[in-house]
């Protein structure tokens, strides 16, 4: 009876090893394509982390196309990107309380969606819009230069900071207030 539970156990130990195992290495293959990448910005008063991953345009054609205008897209490749507030930030007037949120954005040509989600999916593949928290609108701005690899970051104008969203010809960028 003992020998028969011992290799029981050691055959569910070897089939759970091999499931953890391809896991890994589909997870490693995909972020050969679209590598991991964070985004920060910090200023005396606000720390702000966004986690995403950065897939290339391959000579693709991106927004309209690969990334369908007017549907909900995981903003990035992977997992869902998310973006983590240590303060209260104001987007358009809307409040935004500190906290952790999925990025999701609905691309247009001329204008994007950006929405703050509370839901944080394990993987970017389903959106869940009953769990939104804010919807901002950004204006659509044609880059003259391709950027090849999906980009996230922060910058300033006038003193204040700026989410930025680009990739292929195509920049999005909201300003928002530290509260």
């Amino acid at each position: 009876m003992k020998r028969k539970l011992s290799t029981a156990v050691l055959i569910l130990a070897v089939i759970v090893g091999g499931i953890v195992g391809v896991q890994q290495y589909q997870l490693y293959q995909t972020k050969q394509f679209s590598p991991a990448e964070t985004a920060s910005y910090n200023s005396n008063t606000i720390s702000i982390e966004v986690t995403y991953s950065r897939p290339f345009k391959k000579g693709r054609e991106i927004f309209g196309k690969l990334v369908p205008f007017g549907e909900w897209w995981r903003t990035g490749a992977n997992e869902a990107t998310t973006i983590r507030f240590s303060r209260d930030v104001s987007f358009s007037g809307e409040t935004l309380k500190a906290g952790y949120y999925s990025l999701v954005t609905f691309p247009g040509e001329k204008e994007w969606e950006i929405i703050f989600n509370r839901k944080i999916p394990d993987w970017g593949t389903s959106y869940f819009p009953e769990e939104d928290v804010l919807k901002v609108k950004a204006k659509v701005e044609a880059l003259p230069e391709v950027v090849e690899q999906f980009t996230i970051d922060f910058s300033e104008v006038d003193g204040s900071p700026v989410l930025i969203i680009a990739w292929d010809k195509t920049k999005v960028s909201t300003p928002f207030k530290v509260l």
